[in-house]
């Protein structure tokens, strides 16, 4: 990895991180993708607004695996769609060293 490659990834893993803090709980939204996936989103924000996103859920053959836009290496596993959705419910309005996620 070259270093403009590596201050890009930077940068836009801090502008994911300014997205999840400034994000109401309350307004995060689960849209279905296709069949097993779904997106994730901040429903106050445009969208045309790349922080608009903030991660996807993959149904699995146990559960429900949650991955989040601030944070892509970690993968969060549920049992249920709901408790998905609670977990980046969860994420969002928060800094991520207050944050459970």
């Amino acid at each position: 990895m070259t270093n403009d490659t590596t201050a890009w990834r930077q940068i836009v893993h801090s502008d994911r991180i300014r997205a999840l803090g400034a994000t109401d709980p309350t307004d995060v939204r689960v849209q279905p993708v296709d069949a097993g996936c779904w997106r994730v989103v901040d429903a106050a924000a445009a969208w045309d607004d790349p922080d608009m996103l903030l991660g996807f859920i993959e149904r699995t053959a146990d559960g429900f695996e949650c991955t989040l836009m601030a944070s892509l290496h970690q993968h969060e596993r549920t049992a249920t769609l709901q408790d998905a959705h609670a977990y980046f419910e969860d994420c969002c309005g928060q800094y991520p060293e207050e944050a459970p996620c």
